[in-house]
């Protein structure tokens, strides 16, 4: 118990310093402020791992997931070095492509927007400007009755469609979806699950993640267009509901490549007004956390 003790004050500690450092590099851009944060952030990281003892599916998960998160670590590093003159912002960015929805009919925007307040992930580079789509009914849940089984969720099988004309580069399928909704798998070893990855031209990279197993219709090599289906909505890798993950980046390696601010086109989405739905055609724009949208 003395060791669990030891780590509960080093994991206090690296926290605290992790948010010190982190203000500095803010404050300063000092390159040694940051290598301290990722220390520091790797500290709170291992001691937390060995607090989630008193949770046996948790520190297992820890573990496992313990490579991935470390090579999303070092992928942060060695991103923020590239873009060292500043990071791709919405207002500056000029993007290569147009890129349609990657799917039809109506979803939730349940994480993702331009800025911190609504971004999936603000302060990871990687995912700054992803996005997590998922179905939800009128009432704003995300399943039938209980919700207890995958196939209660109405995003669960729907089809997930390529954004723009491209060539896949990578695709991987096989990894099973997690049979416990509202859960996180305890022995996932991929945080991505099955994906796609779509070279665009450009520099630009569509990442479509966490597919169904036995969905992925296309394999690296073969050249897709625009709304062509290439796989399912499923619970593969690090996810708790069956959904969609997606973001454009600026390489084929995840998780060493910079999301990028792109605009959707051609999509509707639906606002209330008096009481009155309806829906409004956005030529290009960013989709927001909480809104629905159709592709």
């Amino acid at each position: 118990m003395a060791f669990l003790r030891w780590c509960r004050r080093l994991m206090y500690l690296g926290a605290l310093m992790t948010w010190f450092f982190f203000v500095l590099h803010r404050a300063t851009d000092w390159k040694f402020a940051y290598s301290a944060v990722m220390v520091f952030a790797l500290l709170t990281l291992v001691c937390a791992g060995f607090r989630l003892l008193l949770s046996w599916r948790e520190f297992i998960r820890f573990f496992i997931l313990l490579p991935a998160d470390l090579a999303q670590v070092y992928g942060e590093w060695r991103t923020r070095r590239r873009y060292r003159a500043g990071f791709p912002l919405p207002d500056t960015y000029r993007q290569a492509n147009r890129y349609a929805l990657p799917f039809a009919g109506t979803w939730t925007v349940a994480n993702g927007g331009p800025d911190p307040e609504t971004s999936h992930s603000w302060f990871i580079v990687g995912q700054r400007f992803a996005y997590d789509f998922l179905i939800t009914d009128e009432d704003g849940k995300t399943h039938r009755g209980d919700g207890r089984r995958l196939e209660d969720y109405y995003a669960f099988g729907a089809p997930v469609l390529a954004p723009a004309d491209g060539v896949v580069v990578k695709a991987r399928d096989g990894r099973r979806d997690y049979s416990r909704p509202g859960h996180l798998a305890p022995f996932v070893t991929s945080l991505l699950g099955n994906y796609v990855i779509i070279d665009h031209g450009g520099g630009e990279y569509s990442l479509l993640a966490h597919l169904r197993r036995g969905s992925v219709r296309v394999k690296p090599g073969d050249r897709v267009t625009r709304g062509q289906i290439v796989g399912e909505a499923g619970n593969s890798g690090n996810s708790s509901e069956p959904h969609l993950h997606f973001h454009v980046q600026d390489s084929p390696r995840f998780p060493f490549s910079a999301s990028l601010p792109v605009r959707f086109s051609g999509y509707r989405r639906l606002v209330r007004e008096g009481g009155v739905q309806r829906e409004e055609t956005v030529e290009e724009g960013f989709p927001v956390r909480g809104e629905r949208i159709i592709g």
